[in-house]
């Protein structure tokens, strides 16, 4: 019986390191696409960007004073650290992938910030800081790639101090753009899969994507990882809408997309009805229980 429990907990310790290992291939590979998302001008990349816009209005809100030291997990391309960085503050950068923590370091460099912001390579489930380090650690766009975001969370806990604030963001369980389109919808599945050949030869499905699994969840799941983290959630808000889709198919242009996004983003953020809850992604602020 021991050498059972212990085959199958080493069978699930390799099926995790090789799905990390999918995800940092995935990241390494579209490094590129993730430095240019704030600079385009389609509706996919302002959805980013008025994340992020969310997510640095927040901790400009906080008032925080710029002997703050902050933790920005998941630093992707680098643009949240050099804004932060801007701002004043003491970033610490930390990703998990090389190509990332590079295109970070040549941001902050050429921004002339590199003497405020340290870069290095970390899992954030393995944070290598002592606790009660950070008066903010935020992670945009972290949780959705990971296997366990409930101890990622208590991780980020950890290395804040005590009245310090957590930042994350979180994917939706169901985008409304996914819920108009029935070759998206996940509720209708079952029946794709089981009119998938009917579907493939009226090309009425589009092409498969080969991504890493992508973990979602809802408010009240984050809420509870929050919770069992010693968090006290402070605010959130849904963000991004679109872009929409017929058969998987783009049905309107970026132009009109963008207004559309807009409009239902101003009806979330007043927490409207069944709206609030059909964004992209959730971003949640908190703050660690003293």
């Amino acid at each position: 019986m021991t050498n059972f429990k212990t085959s199958s907990k080493a069978d699930q310790a390799s099926l995790e390191a090789q799905t990390q290992a999918s995800v940092n291939g995935f990241f390494a590979v579209m490094a590129s696409h993730w430095e240019r998302i704030y600079e385009e001008t389609t509706l996919g990349a302002c959805i980013y960007q008025d994340r992020k816009a969310t997510a640095l209005q927040w901790i400009e809100q906080l008032m925080l004073p710029c002997t703050a030291r902050l933790l920005e997990v998941g630093c992707g391309a680098g643009v949240a650290t050099v804004a932060l960085a801007r701002r004043g503050f003491l970033v610490t950068a930390v990703d998990c992938v090389a190509a990332m923590i590079d295109l970070t370091h040549k941001r902050v460099v050429e921004a002339g910030f590199g003497d405020r912001v340290r870069i290095f390579s970390a899992d954030v489930r393995q944070l290598p800081m002592f606790a009660d380090s950070f008066d903010l650690v935020f992670a945009l766009g972290v949780l959705p790639w990971l296997d366990d975001a409930r101890a990622a969370v208590r991780e980020m806990a950890r290395v804040t101090r005590p009245g310090g604030y957590v930042l994350v963001t979180a994917e939706s369980p169901l985008h409304l753009d996914e819920a108009l389109d029935p070759a998206r919808n996940p509720l209708l599945k079952p029946i794709r899969r089981s009119l998938r050949p009917i579907l493939r030869a009226a090309k009425l499905l589009p092409p498969p994507q080969q991504l890493p699994p992508i973990y979602r969840h809802s408010r009240r799941e984050l809420d509870s990882m929050l919770l069992d983290a010693g968090l006290h959630k402070l605010r959130g808000t849904t963000v991004g809408f679109g872009p929409f889709t017929f058969c998987g198919k783009q049905v309107l242009p970026d132009r009109i997309g963008i207004k559309l996004h807009r409009m239902l983003q101003a009806a979330a953020n007043r927490n409207l009805p069944i709206i609030a809850s059909c964004g992209m992604q959730h971003v949640v602020i908190a703050t660690k229980c003293a």
